[in-house]
């Protein structure tokens, strides 16, 4: 009889867990690849993607757009409260955090309080190529992307001051192309046990 009743206590416990929402965090320096990654990951797990870039460009049009710190931070707010009514409405089974490199620690440490107020599990996807494939793709002009402050310059400098991450992640080398790792970060995030928080891991 006990056994029954613990068997029937996992099982419920279970299904809560796969109900839950997920937090993909899709962290690394620009040019790597996060933007494709959250788009392919999307069409193959459906979900939604909030990208602080496009929310920035939505609420500081044009010429309000300053890149500043205070902006940025303000941009992550409002998609964290945005992610915490999808989740808290079951509106989507993934929500994809694009936009922010997380090179501090203290954006991953906002963003991981605020899963777990909101009942989500989260992931960390850390994305990463050679310098000199960043270097190509920064050279070609991309008209649809909304951050116009992307270079080298901008990418060395934020390189220089990544924070190692502390929590359990994902490494994924975009260097042969985005579509070399989709596999890996697909498996990462589906073929967990009921969505157990991660080890590090780094896709082969």
């Amino acid at each position: 009889m006990l056994r029954s009743h613990l068997l029937v206590c996992l099982n419920q416990r279970r299904a809560i867990l796969l109900r839950m929402t997920t937090w993909v965090l899709l962290a690394g320096l620009p040019a790597t690849g996060k933007s494709t990654l959250a788009g392919m990951l999307q069409s193959r797990l459906g979900g939604i993607i909030l990208d602080k870039d496009r929310v920035r460009s939505a609420l500081f049009p044009g010429a309000a757009t300053d890149y500043t710190r205070e902006q940025d931070d303000l941009c992550m707010r409002a998609i964290l409260d945005a992610a915490h009514s999808l989740t808290a409405n079951h509106r989507a089974e993934y929500i994809f955090l694009d936009g922010r490199t997380f090179s501090r620690k203290t954006q991953l440490d906002e963003v991981i309080a605020a899963a777990g107020l909101s009942g989500a599990v989260w992931r960390i996807l850390h994305l990463s190529c050679s310098d000199a494939v960043a270097e190509a793709r920064l050279n070609r002009e991309d008209p649809d992307h909304p951050a116009h402050n992307r270079d080298m310059e901008l990418y060395r400098r934020v390189k220089k001051n990544f924070e190692p991450i502390v929590y359990p992640k994902l490494d994924l080398d975009t260097s042969d192309g985005v579509e070399a790792v989709v596999e890996g970060a697909v498996g990462y995030l589906v073929g967990m046990d009921v969505r157990a928080q991660g080890s590090e891991h780094r896709a082969q």
